[in-house]
């Protein structure tokens, strides 16, 4: 089967929050604009899928699992999928551009249940055979339900600012969904939870001494264990991880201040002013003082 790929600007408004709904309501075909339900296909942003009724098997990357009304789950961009089945399915899809969200949102990244859901599950979804997957039921469900009703009417009536309402609903649904995660033990595994939850202490903690040997002790993971599979989920090793966080509050603290280097130094963990220079310069092309004065003039 032939994959198409998904045009963004059948979802996103433009010059508008790269965040969009649509919903399926039963086993119809093309129930909206650019339906891909059915079709094999891929897309540059992510998809936050709540099946709400019914039931399907869902087809992720070569591996077909089955999905029931209460699973919520991620696909990340670039990840293949369709639904090879459904039963009286009903679902909610929220598609956002996760790069923006990234770039934009970074204290997210304090939340374990956000590192959990959003970053790690998806990752280990082929290793663990979708067993992590969020699954809510009963009032939690109704409630998280009824919020994408909300966003349905107003994406209907489309008054001035729409796009910021559903910008400002999906973060909150983001965040409500991350506390869910980690308090639902189905979620839930070692590894998964430890993975999680070093990232979230290196996101807040980034100004703190850091080693591998601090790491692994916190993690219960062996170097061996940890370090190809946080560079799995991530992309990068611990260490360089941490140094990419460090760099990034850097930049924001240069922005917001009127702290001297040095000073952004040791906030950031760097004991050697000259060395965070150093690294700086590598990550942003420029020393610290010239990257004020570019975003500032």
């Amino acid at each position: 089967m032939q994959t198409v790929i998904a045009n963004r600007d059948d979802f996103f408004y433009p010059n508008s929050c790269p965040v969009a709904l649509r919903s399926i309501q039963g086993d119809a075909s093309m129930q909206h604009e650019g339906d891909l339900t059915d079709i094999r296909h891929t897309h540059d942003f992510a998809e936050l899928i709540i099946i709400s009724q019914g039931s399907g098997k869902h087809w992720i990357d070569g591996n077909i699992y089955n999905v029931a009304a209460g699973d919520i789950f991620l696909l990340q961009g670039n990840t293949e999928h369709y639904f090879t089945e459904r039963c009286n399915l009903g679902m909610y899809n929220l598609m956002f551009d996760d790069v923006y969200f990234q770039e934009h949102l970074r204290s997210l990244r304090s939340l374990p249940g956000f590192n959990g859901f959003f970053l790690i599950e998806p990752a280990y979804r082929h290793r663990h055979k979708f067993r992590h997957r969020l699954h809510l039921e009963g009032e939690d469900l109704v409630a998280l339900t009824s919020k994408f009703r909300q966003l349905e009417t107003e994406l209907k009536l489309q008054r001035p600012g729409f796009d910021l309402i559903l910008f400002a609903r999906a973060l909150e649904i983001f965040v409500l969904i991350s506390r869910k995660y980690f308090e639902n033990p189905s979620a839930k595994s070692s590894s998964l939870c430890a993975l999680a939850e070093l990232v979230t202490v290196l996101e807040n903690s980034y100004d703190e001494d850091w080693s591998i040997a601090r790491l692994c002790k916190i993690s219960s993971m062996s170097p061996s264990s940890l370090i190809p599979a946080f560079k799995e989920i991530t992309g990068s090793s611990p260490i360089e991880y941490l140094l990419h966080v460090r760099m990034n509050k850097a930049a924001e603290k240069l922005l917001s201040g009127k702290e001297t280097v040095s000073e952004i130094a040791a906030a950031c963990g760097f004991a050697d002013s000259n060395y965070f220079s150093r690294q700086f310069r590598k990550h942003y092309h420029c020393s610290p003082l010239q990257y004020r004065a570019r975003k500032l003039n």
